[in-house]
């Protein structure tokens, strides 16, 4: 096995194929139907059986790595993607994966086949598996290099056990895109006057000087993200101005239409040791098994001045000062965090790359009345981490506060909804930093 070094660095909708997540029943009245016990398969970045851990879907031109957390490929370019993920057990797994290709809003797979942008037959056996060494946690750890496709747009790895493409352990989104859409962009404090301190506006232009299309107002569809992250992103609205031909659409709003809060610099600690308390950590349990860390207790601080410091925008990275570094000698801590807050914020999600941003009962911090703490326990594997706190459907963030100067990385993704093909294109990419952007 070859390892590579890590830095130190939602309507979700349903698979449409009845046996992911129903068992076929017999129309015998002789026989009992199987329980539904089988996940059902998410169009997203998850995780369905709790001993899969540090899900990665690692990014490479030539040889180099890139990226961790930003799955976007461009279409025949030397690029390509690792999956790699580790198992809280004491016994391989047979593990296959499968690629499927969605439509632009990930609300369903297209209608390819996967012989229309696959060479390989759909049923990728991963082989490619070692167990770890010397830690308190055992696991096997899978590495897998995703084949290529030959189309643009949205793809869905799905990893699943025994051949049994019902038992789904994972799935990982990553999209791949042409260069036929150039992009000019650029952020500004929001038009709307009361979000101008806390919210950052974007404006682009799209270029389509590299594909004809009759009807751009209605057929293009840009998605932005902010941080790589798909609780903030927003469908652009039609193009305010079409010029040039059909050539030139213009998305430059004035009532908030593409406003992101800039939220705050992200939260971050340090567990790549057990030998000193790294940064943000109370106290270490090196006698339990698993080692217990406990981080200092956050605050709200909303209401504070923006503090400027250098971040990597929400990513982790596995990694350990002590030994060589490879996947299998990084441990697992059961992580304690601890939030004073008030009590009636109720719903609080911890999140961040290590998670996949998700809110779920595994992530939502519960408030202790002895302690008047919001607390979690989450297992995590051994390395540097960023994280902040979410509550949903509220705007401004009230617990890490929102300001204008944060810096944020941003993506526009130009999808092409043809009429005559069966499948959604991505024929534009751009990635930029919000402060290179002003």
């Amino acid at each position: 096995m070859k390892y590579y070094f890590y830095y130190l660095i939602t309507f979700s909708c349903i698979f449409s194929l009845i046996s992911a997540c129903v068992p076929v029943q017999s129309t015998s009245t002789s026989q009992t139907p199987r329980p539904n016990y089988y996940p059902t398969l998410s169009f997203e970045n998850k995780s369905y059986k709790e001993r899969i851990k540090t899900v990665q879907l690692i990014h490479f031109k030539g040889n180099q790595m890139v990226s961790t957390n930003n799955a976007v490929l461009e279409l025949a370019a030397d690029e390509r993607l690792l999956l790699t993920f580790d198992d809280i057990n004491d016994q391989q797994q047979q593990y296959f994966a499968k690629i499927i290709h969605c439509n632009k809003d990930w609300s369903a797979k297209s209608n390819l086949q996967s012989m229309d942008y696959l060479e390989e037959y759909n049923q990728f056996p991963i082989r490619d598996f070692e167990f770890s060494f010397d830690t308190k946690l055992g696991y096997i750890h899978y590495e897998w290099s995703v084949p290529k496709v030959s189309l643009s747009g949205n793809y869905l790895i799905v990893v699943y056990e025994n051949n049994n493409e019902d038992n789904i352990i994972l799935s990982e989104r990553f999209m791949v895109h042409e260069n036929k859409a150039g992009i000019d962009y650029q952020i500004s404090a929001s038009n709307v006057v009361s979000k101008r301190r806390t919210h950052q506006e974007l404006e682009f232009e799209v270029l389509l000087n590299n594909i004809n299309i009759i009807n751009a107002g209605t057929d293009i569809y840009p998605v932005i993200r902010q941080n790589s992250n798909w609780l903030y992103a927003i469908d652009a609205p039609k193009p305010l101005s079409i010029t040039d031909g059909n050539k030139k659409l213009s998305y430059k709003f004035y009532n908030g239409e593409l406003n992101f809060p800039g939220n705050n610099e992200f939260r971050f600690f340090d567990i790549t040791t057990v030998n000193f308390k790294g940064n943000g950590v109370a106290n270490i349990n090196k006698e339990s098994a698993p080692i217990t860390i406990t981080l200092r207790p956050d605050a709200v601080r909303a209401s504070e001045a923006y503090r400027e410091w250098q971040d990597r925008n929400g990513t982790f990275a596995i990694g350990n000062r002590e030994r060589p570094n490879t996947p299998l000698v990084s441990d697992y801590f059961l992580t304690e965090f601890k939030l004073e807050a008030p009590q009636d914020y109720q719903e609080i999600y911890v999140v961040g790359e290590f998670n996949n941003w998700q809110l779920n009962s595994i992530n939502r911090m519960t408030y202790n009345p002895n302690t008047g703490l919001y607390q979690n326990n989450l297992l995590l594997k051994q390395g540097y981490y960023e994280y902040s706190y979410y509550i949903p459907n509220r705007d401004g963030n009230p617990i890490d506060g929102s300001h204008f100067s944060t810096e944020n990385t941003y993506d526009i993704l130009i999808y092409y909804k043809n009429p005559q093909l069966r499948y959604d294109r991505l024929i534009g990419y751009t990635k930029f930093n919000s402060r290179a952007a002003q």
